[in-house]
């Protein structure tokens, strides 16, 4: 089937957003400035922002279905997910390719590198005692997230930091969606995931946004937007063609 990108077609973006925040707050400039001519869905995944209820525990696995439901039901499209919502993008990619036109991961990588694993645990440590160490952060996620935002939090830490949704190096090979893995450069083991990522599958492209760490949507936005934008049009010229 062909499908014809013109002026009277809108994208369908679904937009994921990283640990804590929403998608509102992790992808605000590009709502602002994709929403005029496309499609945007920013999803708030299960216990954060506008979604009543708790966090599920286990986390992760409810929030990939939970997603997958939500594509399912609004139709096919590029997903755009930052950090732990780039985990949800990949993981529904390679469950369920057909919904997914393409998918653009930032703040990235498939496994946590093992010289890692003292800072993931002293992160865990830091979010998990954030009320006494950092009141500010836990005002404002409870601003975000209402009452329920430390469960949410621990629900999400301790998905991440001990059963961290690792993708495999066959899973990266066989990945059949078109993937651009764009991260920061100053981030070395997230450069280097992006560079791995596209060295073992050609359908996967390498980015990096000079200048910008693990959320380079919110940090140089304005080339963030335009190297996603370019790569959905590759992506579909690729479709038309």
């Amino acid at each position: 089937m062909t499908l014809e990108y013109g002026a009277n077609t809108m994208r369908k973006i679904y937009l994921i957003h990283g640990l804590m925040g929403t998608a509102r707050q992790h992808f605000g400039p590009q709502i602002q400035e994709w929403e005029t001519a496309d499609d945007v869905i920013p999803l708030d995944l299960p216990g954060h922002g506008t979604q009543p209820g708790e966090a599920p525990v286990p986390f992760f696995r409810s929030a990939l279905e939970w997603v997958i439901e939500q594509v399912k039901d609004h139709g096919r499209g590029h997903l755009v997910g930052l950090s732990l919502g780039a985990s949800v993008a990949i993981h529904l990619a390679i469950l369920h390719p057909e919904l997914c036109e393409s998918i653009t991961l930032t703040g990235y990588a498939p496994a946590i590198p093992a010289e890692m694993a003292p800072l993931m645990e002293q992160q865990y440590n830091a979010f998990s005692n954030i009320r006494e160490t950092a009141p500010e952060v836990a005002a404002e996620f409870e601003t975000l997230h209402g009452d329920k935002w430390y469960k949410t939090l621990k629900a999400v830490l301790d998905d991440m930091t001990f059963h961290y949704p690792t993708v495999s190096r066959e899973q990266i090979q066989s990945l059949g969606v078109p993937t651009l893995v764009l991260n920061g450069s100053k981030e070395l083991y997230e450069r280097e995931a992006a560079c791995e990522m596209a060295r073992l599958n050609d359908r996967i492209e390498a980015g990096l946004i000079p200048g910008a760490g693990h959320t380079a949507g919110l940090q140089q936005p304005a080339l963030y937007s335009l190297m996603v934008q370019t790569f959905w049009e590759r992506v579909e010229g690729d479709v038309v063609g």
